[in-house]
């Protein structure tokens, strides 16, 4: 939170609402700072899941959100420089 005001790069976060070591609270104020600067921003709730999901539907989730998000911010400058 300290450097948000700095940020200008679309962001996903990706958050285990079981997660001790970082409590969903601070995924929600990361993300609701971004959104407030305009930022392109998504967060994802991986319900029952801890720092990094463990249940294999969950791992899917998130790795499809990736997948996605990639696809959307970078995908078509990907194809852009292969031709």
């Amino acid at each position: 939170m300290f450097n948000v005001k700095g940020v200008s790069t679309p962001t996903m976060i990706q958050h285990g609402e079981a997660d001790v070591r970082v409590p969903i609270s601070q995924g929600y104020e990361f993300y609701n700072a971004l959104k407030t600067q305009g930022v392109p921003t998504r967060m994802l709730v991986l319900p029952r899941q801890p720092h990094g999901p463990n249940e294999p539907k969950m791992q899917l989730a998130a790795m499809k959100s990736n997948l996605e998000w990639f696809d959307k911010y970078i995908g078509s400058k990907a194809e852009t420089s292969k031709n």
